[in-house]
């Protein structure tokens, strides 16, 4: 009897292992689609510290995530953001629309650079928005009917679509420079916490690239207001008397 209980505790020790190392296998699958995804969208680096799962609470952490600055800007990084919590609603997952019951991000790092161009911000989403409507464009013809497919293609692949119930972002670091227009100009300041709600909850949800591109929009915004007020607004005086009032509204978008 002793030995089918040692063999029964061997199986389950082996299972345990074997779901364990699935798992952590999938945060290295998660962390390597975001390195390898998210470049093309944003058209900058992309990088992850790491990638956690729960399995029976649908709870991903990702750590140590960064956005490099486009090219034309002198700083190392735009985004850098510590910990973010995704929590996924685990029933979706193999659904056509994985729905995200929430996204929360605490204290992200976010470098503004402006330059005669506009800002690092502005461009990053930008570049979101642009891919997001090629990725459209590429589903639906220009008259808004789907598009098919050659008949020497296989079957086209699906279009991953999200729901975000509840995205968060709070305590962002804001440090802004203005280097390109008033040298040595730069400045910190904190911005308001980011609220955005119910994001693809109709019809068929929205890409990962739109999704990027609302919560980048967002962001530049929050910047953008922000340079109108306290610190921002000293930095901003000597680029204002550069570029005129006219011009500085262009360069941040406002």
């Amino acid at each position: 009897m002793k030995w089918l209980i040692r063999i029964v505790v061997v199986i389950v020790v082996l299972l345990a292992f074997g779901l364990w190392y699935g798992w952590s296998q999938i945060g290295r699958l998660v962390k390597f689609g975001i390195e390898n995804g998210t470049p093309p969208v944003v058209q900058t680096s992309v990088s992850v510290s790491s990638v956690k799962l729960s399995p029976f609470s649908g709870i991903v952490v990702i750590e140590g995530f960064e956005i490099g600055n486009p090219k034309g800007f002198s700083g190392p990084r735009a985004v850098h953001i510590g910990r973010a919590e995704v929590a996924l609603d685990t029933a979706s997952v193999t659904s056509d629309k994985i729905v995200i019951k929430h996204i929360r991000i605490a204290d992200p790092e976010i470098n503004l650079e402006a330059g005669l161009g506009g800002t690092n911000l502005k461009h990053i989403a930008d570049n979101a928005k642009s891919f997001a409507s090629k990725q459209s464009a590429a589903v639906t013809g220009k008259d808004g009917s789907s598009s098919t497919a050659p008949a020497t293609d296989s079957k086209p692949k699906k279009s991953i679509k999200l729901q975000v119930d509840e995205l968060i972002i709070t305590g962002a670091k804001l440090s802004a420079s203005a280097a390109g227009i008033v040298p040595g100009a730069n400045a910190k300041v904190t911005l308001p916490d980011i609220r955005l709600t119910n994001l693809g909850s109709g019809g068929a949800g929205i890409s990962p690239a739109e999704l990027t591109a609302q919560i980048l929009s967002r962001i530049s915004t929050e910047a953008a207001k922000a340079s109108a007020s306290g610190s921002l607004k000293n930095l901003l005086q000597g680029g204002e008397a550069k570029l005129g009032g006219e011009g500085l509204k262009k360069l941040f978008g406002k």
